[in-house]
C-alpha cells in the first residue's frame, strides 16, 4: 500500500518523491557563534585556528556532526575550497579617488570591511540569517547614494531622488542626547547598570516615554521615517539604481577600490552544513538581481553607550550617544533541494528528510480517513437501508405468494 501511495505522489519517478525545496531561515545561533562560524571556515580551509568554537559545538552536534571542523568542512568541501587557505580579514582602507567634478569619492570613515574572511584568494562575506548589507551614518550614506548615483546611466538627480539626496544629509549626526538609557528603555523605561545582563552596578532609573519628549531625537525620528518611504518608492522607481545602490552596500566596491577589504563572493550558510556560494563583481551579477526583492531600506536611529576611562577601564556613564543611520537589510537563506528515495525491497528509508515528509502526509492522511468514517458511521447507523447503500448492496426479497386458503 505505502509503495502504491508513493507512485500516486509521483507517477514520474516510482522510486524517488519530487524535490522538496525548504527554504531555512538563518536564525540559530548568537552573535558569537556566528563569528565563530568564520572561525571554523578559516580553519576548514586551511588557514589558521583562532576559536575553540564553544558556542558551535551544540549546534554541530545537533546537525549530526561529530565537531564544528567536520561542519566547517562540509561547507568548504562543497564550495571548493578545503585545503586552499584563509584567514581573516582586516580593517579596510579608503579609496582617496574623486569623482569627475574633483569631489572625494567616498567621505565616511568607516573602515569595517566587507570582506568577513577570506578563502584562498576570494574575499567572501559571509550572511547568517537576518543580515544587514549596510548601516551607515550620513556620510557613510550619502557616498553610498553617490556611488549608485556615478553608476546608473541617465540618472536624473531632480525630484524625489534630489529629496532623498538632501534627506540623507539631514540625518541626525552623532550627538550626545541628555537622557540616560538606549532607545527602548528610553521608550519603555527601566534601570540602566554597568553590567546589563547580570543587572550589576545599577547607574540610574530611566522614566518610561523620555525618548519621545527628547524633541531633537523626536524631530529626528519623523525625518527618519519620512526618508525610509521614500527610499523605498526611489528604489522602485529605479531598479538600475538600486542594483548599483545594493551593489555597493553589499561589496564596497567604490569605497574601498575594491582592495582586500571590498568583498567579491557571497557565501550564505546554514549550521547543517547548507552553502551558497556566489560571485558578485559587478551590479549586474545575477545573484543581486536575485536578493532585489529581499532588500529592504531602513532609516532608523542607532545607539552606541557613552564611556568614560574610570581606573584605566572604559566605564559606562549611563548617557547614550545617538545619530541616524540608512540601512539594509536582507534574509539571507540557504535553499535545500532535497530527494528522497525509499528502497521498496527493505522498505528502508534513504533520508532522514523523507520519513519526516512521509510521516507528515501519514497524518493528514488519517486525519482524513479518521473525518471520512465518522461521517460514514453516522450515515451507516441511521438506517438498515444506508448500509446496504454504502455495501453496494440490491436487496433480494423472497416472499411467499402461495396463497393458503
Amino acid at each position: 500500500m505505502l509503495r502504491k501511495y508513493v507512485r500516486q505522489l509521483n507517477p514520474i519517478q516510482e522510486n524517488k518523491i519530487e524535490p522538496i525545496v525548504k527554504v531555512q531561515k538563518l536564525l540559530e545561533g548568537s552573535t558569537e557563534a556566528a563569528k565563530e562560524m568564520e572561525y571554523v571556515l578559516v580553519h576548514a580551509a586551511g588557514g589558521k585556528q583562532e576559536s575553540e568554537y564553544k558556542n558551535l559545538t551544540p549546534y554541530a552536534i545537533k546537525n549530526g556532526f561529530e565537531t564544528p571542523l567536520d561542519l566547517g568542512r562540509k561547507i568548504t568541501d562543497t564550495i571548493g575550497l578545503t585545503g586552499k587557505g584563509g584567514y581573516m580579514a582586516g580593517s579596510g582602507k579608503i579609496t582617496s579617488k574623486k569623482w569627475s567634478d574633483g569631489t572625494p569619492q567616498w567621505t565616511g570613515g568607516n573602515v569595517t570591511p566587507k570582506t568577513d574572511i577570506v578563502l584562498g584568494n576570494l574575499k567572501v562575506s559571509l550572511k547568517k540569517g537576518s543580515s544587514q548589507l549596510m548601516s551607515g551614518g550620513p556620510d557613510e550614506s550619502l557616498s553610498t547614494f553617490r556611488a549608485a548615483v556615478e553608476n546608473t546611466k541617465s540618472f536624473d538627480l531632480d525630484g524625489l531622488a534630489k529629496e532623498v539626496e538632501d534627506g540623507i544629509k539631514n540625518l541626525l549626526p552623532s550627538t550626545i542626547g541628555e537622557f540616560m538609557g538606549g532607545a527602548d528603555l528610553q521608550k519603555k523605561g527601566g534601570t540602566v547598570y554597568q553590567k546589563t545582563k547580570s543587572k550589576q552596578g545599577k547607574i540610574g532609573d530611566v522614566a518610561a516615554g523620555t525618548f519621545d519628549k527628547d524633541k531633537v531625537l523626536k524631530a529626528a525620528d519623523d525625518h527618519n521615517l519620512k526618508m525610509k518611504k521614500k527610499f523605498a518608492d526611489l528604489f522602485a522607481s529605479n531598479i538600475e539604481f538600486k542594483k548599483n545602490f545594493v551593489y555597493e552596500a553589499m561589496t564596497g566596491a567604490v569605497k574601498f577600490d575594491k582592495g582586500d577589504a571590498a568583498a567579491d563572493h557571497f557565501l550564505v550558510v546554514d549550521f547543517d552544513g547548507s552553502s551558497e556560494f556566489h560571485k558578485v563583481q559587478s551590479a549586474q551579477t545575477p545573484y543581486v538581481s536575485e536578493i532585489l526583492s529581499k532588500v529592504k531600506p531602513d532609516v532608523k536611529f542607532k545607539s552606541t553607550a557613552v564611556t568614560k576611562k574610570l581606573d584605566g577601564k572604559d566605564t559606562k556613564t549611563g548617557y547614550y550617544r545617538f545619530w541616524s543611520v540608512v540601512g539594509l537589510g536582507y534574509t539571507a537563506a540557504v535553499k535545500n533541494i532535497q530527494k528522497a528515495s525509499i528502497d521498496y525491497e527493505n522498505g528502508d528509508l534513504l533520508q532522514e528528510g523523507f520519513f519526516n515528509k512521509i510521516k507528515s502526509i501519514f497524518r493528514k492522511f488519517y486525519a482524513f480517513i479518521t473525518k471520512v468514517f465518522q461521517q460514514m458511521k453516522k450515515f451507516i447507523t441511521d438506517s438498515v437501508q444506508n448500509m446496504q447503500e454504502f455495501l453496494g448492496l440490491k436487496p433480494d426479497i423472497k416472499f411467499n405468494n402461495t396463497v393458503e386458503w
